[in-house]
């Protein structure tokens, strides 16, 4: 048995990520357009009525899409933690599921990592008891209990939002945005996600999805270069990086 995973979508304009274990099909997230998503689900082969959708927050480029997919699809169900559900149900007018920390989603393991953020928010970890993938989108800061959490991990999507002097540089953000962005509850940054994603690989995770990337104020090479110079010099050696992208799909991996 394996997971297969796919980036559908990842950045400031939505976000959508698929994990499956070949029964269950599940969607975090879901910021992108309801036709949009219908497409890419097509070109996984997976029907929309039978998803579960798990909600990491309430900021519309994560849920904006759910309102419109759902009523088109009565059989897909949006799970979420109790800390999130009433800014979703307000926001998209639906009522989500509420899980616990740790709960099952078919034959699947989900745990939700409470993360640092200006919202209420989570990080998923899923698992089909052996092999496991983590999605962290948006994250301030990263603690070391969720270090350890991902560090059985056969993929780890961690947000590397922005490059701080690309962000300090920027015109068209005013002080008070800067601030937020670079605050505990605001986005991790390249560096802050090399140094992350380091301590990870050194505790054998083998690749990383860099995710949420600033069109603004990121490169997804700078990014990628950032995050590997960080592994290389922590001397490891067998691991790969890769950034995900706002319009277009991620290839499908395998998790086994």
């Amino acid at each position: 048995m394996s997971l297969q995973f796919c980036v559908i979508a990842s950045g400031s304009k939505g976000n959508c990520c698929y994990v499956s274990d070949g029964t269950t099909d599940i969607l975090i997230d879901l910021g992108i357009s309801a036709t949009r998503a219908e497409k890419c689900l097509g070109v996984l082969g997976v029907n929309p009525d039978n998803v579960r959708i798990l909600v990491t927050h309430s900021h519309s480029d994560h849920i904006g899409g759910l309102k419109i997919f759902c009523k088109k699809h009565g059989g897909a169900k949006v799970i979420c933690q109790k800390e999130v559900i009433g800014a979703v149900a307000q926001a998209e007018d639906i009522t989500p599921l509420v899980a616990p920390r740790n709960f099952r989603v078919g034959g699947m393991y989900v745990t939700a990592l409470p993360v640092s953020h200006d919202v209420p928010c989570f990080g998923y970890v899923v698992s089909d008891g052996t092999h496991s993938v983590a999605v962290v989108t948006d994250i301030g800061t990263v603690s070391m209990s969720q270090l350890n959490a991902l560090s059985a991990c056969g993929i780890v999507m961690l947000e590397s939002n922005h490059d701080v002097e690309m962000l300090k540089a920027n015109p068209r953000y005013s002080a008070p945005l800067k601030r937020r962005i670079l605050s505990d509850n605001g986005h991790l940054s390249n560096v802050d996600c090399a140094s992350a994603c380091a301590y990870l690989a050194g505790n054998g995770v083998k690749r990383f999805i860099l995710a949420h990337l600033s069109e603004e104020n990121n490169d997804p090479e700078l990014a990628v270069k950032t995050v590997m110079g960080s592994i290389a010099d922590a001397g490891v050696s067998d691991f790969r990086v890769t950034a995900a992208k706002q319009d277009a799909m991620s290839g499908l991996y395998e998790v086994c």
